[in-house]
């Protein structure tokens, strides 16, 4: 029976690894075909194709250095210390990813560049993919807060 459970467990957890490395894989699979759909500008620039890998890239970067909020700095000594932890992790690394997309945005893109836009040229600035990103990131974390709100027991 223990094995059983054991067995059980161990499979649900590959098994939300696996789909977790699925939708992560598709989107951005996803993302680097629209990237190259439409880096067929008058410059075509390759960095800006390159866009969602380097904004994956530093992701990662941001993830293995929130980690060490969890083990280091949030030392969580009981059980109803969990939760906020985590929550205050999940603020911290979207504040670092902002960062981290600033910094991609300005250092890896062009200060302009053309995309191709439903047949026609169109130009675009750094700052404005900084602010699409940007947007995404901080509407990812204010969705998952109220969607906690609405279905937490902890809440009315």
């Amino acid at each position: 029976v223990i094995a059983d459970n054991v067995g059980d467990n161990v499979g649900d957890i590959a098994g939300m690894g696996s789909d977790l490395f699925g939708s992560y894989a598709e989107a951005s699979c996803a993302a680097l075909v629209v990237a190259s759909i439409s880096s067929f500008g008058i410059n075509h620039e390759f960095t800006a194709m390159l866009f969602p890998l380097i904004i994956s890239s530093v992701g990662l970067l941001v993830c293995l250095l929130t980690t060490l909020f969890a083990t280091d700095f949030f030392e969580i000594k009981l059980v109803k210390e969990i939760e906020p932890a985590l929550k205050k992790q999940l603020v911290i690394s979207t504040v670092l990813m902002t960062v981290g997309i600033a910094i991609v945005s300005w250092i890896a893109l062009p200060s302009t560049f053309t995309i191709f836009n439903f047949g026609e040229q169109k130009v675009v600035k750094n700052w404005q993919l900084f602010l699409c990103v940007s947007v995404g990131l901080w509407a990812g974390l204010i969705i998952g807060f109220v969607t906690e709100y609405y279905t937490n027991n902890a809440y009315r």
